[in-house]
């Protein structure tokens, strides 16, 4: 079955107005005309649309159904057509809040300067919803932590490739207890912890008694979308925060606090991830070397 767009648009407009005639004035045609092109998409759907009434234009559960799905179809298709037509590249990436406060932001620097022309828009939100929205080719790639990406849905249609492994240090302010006594990751567990972007994901990739040291703990005290307000709760609270050690060397000793090593933590690894059979994009592949070198 193929969806006729102009159709679509056309629904969606009865939809919104409940009601054929000011659907009709919105789209500068006649009532008939809108009433014999909605006829025409419920018999290419092969359902009914609208409950209609003299009074109100009423849609049917189908209806509710195909209005959802209609919007996300035609944004996609507006989305294709600007890409189609316009001369410079334009990624759309999805990336895990630590990855756009860390590594993104000098990689986009480094991408300004070897690809100008490229434009660029990065969003989050949560790792599986990122990867359907990957698999139906609304975005280009994902960057998450690799413990994350190892659980992702449908791998057998991903291209996952790490691009960066380092250690995690901790921040904290320099009087609080736990800096004085250091110790593990098990040890530092008794504190307040603030971290980014910790998911369902990551956690249920950890080995089975890690994961329970954690939940135990009640792990993390403040889970929160940016690193910059873990920095500030370990900065004006009692909170500890965990930060790749890149990261630390700035933006941690900027919000005046400390940083030390810690025994048995996870590492900062980031993966990117794209369709196995996506065509290559230049500017994609500047992008991932610039990260891969952050």
């Amino acid at each position: 079955m193929e969806l006729n767009l102009t159709r679509l648009r056309r629904f969606l407009s009865v939809y919104r107005n409940e009601s054929f005639s000011p659907a009709a004035e919105d789209l500068a045609m006649t009532h008939s005309a809108l009433t014999k092109s909605i006829q025409a998409l419920e018999t290419e759907i092969g359902t009914a649309l609208f409950e209609r009434s003299t009074r109100q234009v009423v849609a049917t559960e189908a209806g509710h159904r195909l209005a959802a799905k209609a919007q996300e179809l035609l944004a996609f298709s507006d989305q294709v057509r600007e890409e189609t037509l316009s001369h410079h590249p334009h990624l759309r990436l999805i990336a895990g809040p630590a990855v756009i406060d860390g590594p993104l932001a000098p990689a986009l620097v480094a991408l300004q300067r070897s690809q100008p022309e490229a434009r660029v828009t990065v969003e989050t939100m949560p790792p599986d919803v990122a990867t359907v929205r990957l698999l139906r080719r609304e975005v280009h790639a994902l960057f998450y932590h690799s413990m994350t990406v190892a659980s992702l849905p449908s791998r057998g249609q991903l291209k996952v490739r790490e691009i960066i492994d380092e250690p995690y240090v901790v921040a904290l302010r320099s009087d609080h207890p736990a800096y004085r006594h250091g110790g593990s990751m098990d040890d530092l567990l008794q504190y307040r912890w603030a971290v980014p972007g910790f998911d369902r994901l990551y956690q249920s990739a950890m080995a089975p008694d890690r994961e329970e040291a954690f939940r135990k703990a009640g792990f993390p005290h403040y889970r929160v979308l940016n690193t910059a307000a873990c920095l500030s709760l370990a900065a004006d609270g009692d909170a500890i925060t965990l930060v790749p050690r890149s990261f630390a060397l700035g933006e941690a000793l900027a919000s005046g606090l400390v940083t030390m090593p810690i025994s048995h933590a996870p590492r900062y690894a980031v993966s990117a991830v794209t369709l196995t059979d996506a065509p290559r994009m230049i500017a994609l592949d500047a992008l991932i070397a610039a990260l891969a070198r952050e």
